[in-house]
């Protein structure tokens, strides 16, 4: 990073995710909605302040989504968008420390007839993401 530059980038992860939630509303048993593997694929932009760089980015946001009412279940790969901001430092070399927020939404997920009996309903997948991570550049 120089100071005073504009500074652009591409960036883009893949993640084994736990995230879950569930509910018993209009549902036999409970209905439980599961977030198993999210990516990003991302363009940022940002202004360099000698080492330390603020940034905003946004862009693609895909990943799986699994529904189920009790035994049943119905798997959904899915696409949306993420948006976010953070902050990062060059501290040696190639290496850079990040602090980092980014919001995802996946939009919804159907499970159908199969899925819940005579039930189908559709669930919304968004998330709220905060991480820290460290970077070499090549």
């Amino acid at each position: 990073m120089q100071a005073g530059n504009i500074v652009f980038g591409l960036e883009t992860d893949l993640d084994w995710s736990g995230i879950k939630g569930s509910t018993t509303t209009n549902c036999a048993v409970s209905c439980e909605t599961k977030n198993t593997w999210l990516g990003t694929a991302r363009g940022r932009i940002g202004y360099a302040f000698d080492r330390f760089l603020p940034y905003i980015g946004g862009g693609m946001a895909y990943g799986g989504l699994r529904v189920s009412d009790g035994g049943a279940s119905a798997s959904a790969t899915k696409i949306g968008w993420a948006l976010g901001g953070g902050m990062e430092y060059a501290f040696m070399g190639g290496w850079s420390a990040k602090l980092e927020y980014i919001y995802v939404d996946l939009g919804k997920a159907r499970c159908d007839a199969a899925c819940s009996g005579a039930n189908p309903f559709d669930v919304k997948f968004n998330a709220n993401i905060m991480r820290a991570g460290i970077n070499y550049k090549f």
